[in-house]
C-alpha cells in the first residue's frame, strides 16, 4: 500500500466513531470502508479494545496540530480532510513530519493512560523503576530529616519511599503504536516511495523517541536505509515524578511515588514537537557517497513546503485572506 495512504488510514480513524463496540467484523469492516489498511486490521483483530483510544488520538492529533499552528500560515485545516489529502501533507513536507510525529505521541499517551486505567487487556500498570526516586519533601517535613544540619545520606533516603499507584505503562504504549502505526510495508514502492516512507518512520519515531544519554548520537542515511543510533520515548519527557507522604503529623515518613504522563495530555508531547518543527531538516537519497549526519531527533523533510500565503490548491495552500 502507498505510503500516502498509510497516513490517510491512520487520520481517517478519527471519522470511524460510527463503531460503538469493536468487533472482529467491525474491524474487517472499517477496512473494507478505507478507514484501516490490511496490517492495521489485522493488528485491530487481535486487540480490538486498542481501536477506541487510537480514534481519541487521531482526534487529538488534528487538535494540538490546529491549536499549534493556529497562528501560523499553515494552520492544519487540511488535516481534516483525510483521507483526501492535499499536497501539504501528501508531500514529504515539514506539515507531514509534525503530523506523523504527533500521531505517535497522541497514540502513545491514550496507551498508556488505557493501560493504567485496566481497560486494555494486553498491558496494565507501568513496571516500577529500579532507582530511588529525587528526594522531594515537603518544606514542612523537611526539618524533621536534618541531622546536625545534613540532610540524610542515601542509604536513609531509600527507607522514605516505596514504589506504588499505577504509573502510565509508556513501554506497552510505544510496542503497540509501532505495531498499529508503521505496519506498512515499502516492498511495493519504488526508490522515491520507500525513501519517502523512511523519513516517515523516523518522524514517527521521532514523534515516540528521544535520546537521553549524555552522549551525542546521531544517525545517516546510506542506500535508503535509515540508521537509529539512540532511539527512546519523546513522550517520556511528559512523565513526571508523582509522590504521596505518609505519616503522622504531617511529616513524609514515607513516600509512595509513581511516574505519571503530563495531565496537559498530548498537547505537551505536541508543544515539544512544534519545536522540532521549526528545526527540521531536509535531507535527500545520497547513492554511492555517505551523506550529512543528523542528530537522531530531528524532525525530517523531503520537499521543501510552499509560503502559504496566497491560494495554491494544487501545493495544498488555503491562503491567509480572510483569517
Amino acid at each position: 500500500m502507498h505510503n500516502d495512504l498509510m497516513m490517510s488510514h491512520n487520520h481517517s480513524l478519527s471519522k470511524a466513531s460510527d463503531v460503538r463496540i469493536w468487533t472482529k467484523e467491525a474491524c474487517s469492516g472499517a477496512k473494507t470502508s478505507g478507514y484501516l489498511e490490511r496490517k492495521q486490521a489485522r493488528a485491530c483483530r487481535s486487540t480490538p479494545d486498542i481501536m477506541p483510544n487510537l480514534i481519541q488520538a487521531a482526534r487529538d492529533t488534528a487538535s494540538v496540530c490546529q491549536q499549534v499552528f493556529k497562528d501560523r500560515r499553515w494552520n492544519c485545516s487540511s488535516i481534516e480532510l483525510a483521507p483526501r489529502y492535499t499536497p501539504d501533507l501528501l508531500t514529504g513536507t515539514r506539515e507531514r513530519a509534525f503530523v506523523h510525529a504527533m500521531s505517535a505521541a497522541a497514540a502513545i499517551w491514550r496507551l498508556a493512560r488505557a493501560c493504567a486505567l485496566g481497560n486494555l487487556a494486553i498491558c496494565s500498570c507501568a513496571t516500577p523503576p529500579r532507582r530511588v526516586p529525587p528526594l522531594i519533601i515537603p518544606h514542612t517535613s523537611l526539618s524533621l530529616l536534618r541531622t546536625n544540619s545534613a540532610l540524610l545520606d542515601a542509604s536513609a533516603a531509600k527507607s522514605l519511599f516505596k514504589w506504588g499507584g499505577c504509573g502510565d505503562d509508556v513501554k506497552s504504549a510505544s510496542r503497540i503504536t509501532k505495531m498499529f502505526l508503521q505496519s506498512s510495508s515499502s516492498s511495493s514502492l519504488g526508490a522515491t516511495g520507500r525513501f519517502l516512507h523512511t523519513v516517515d518512520m523516523h518522524n514517527s519515531r521521532a514523534g515516540r523517541r528521544v535520546c537521553t544519554t549524555k552522549h551525542r548520537h546521531l544517525f545517516y542515511l546510506k542506500q535508503e536505509i535509515m540508521i537509529i543510533v539512540c532511539q527512546l520515548q519523546t513522550v517520556e519527557q511528559s512523565l513526571s515524578l508523582e509522590c504521596k507522604c505518609h505519616g503522622v503529623s504531617g511529616s513524609c515518613s514515607v513516600r509512595t511515588c509513581w511516574r505519571g504522563l503530563d495531565s496537559k495530555g498530548p498537547g505537551a508531547a505536541g508543544t515539544r514537537i512544534f519545536k522540532k518543527y521549526s528545526t527540521a531538516a531536509e535531507v535527500r537519497p545520497k547513492l554511492g557517497r555517505l551523506p550529512p549526519l543528523y542528530h537522531h531527533d530531528n524532525l525530517l523533510y523531503t520537499t521543501k513546503s510552499v509560503d502559504y500565503c496566497s491560494l495554491d490548491k494544487k501545493h495544498g495552500s488555503l491562503g491567509t485572506i480572510g483569517r
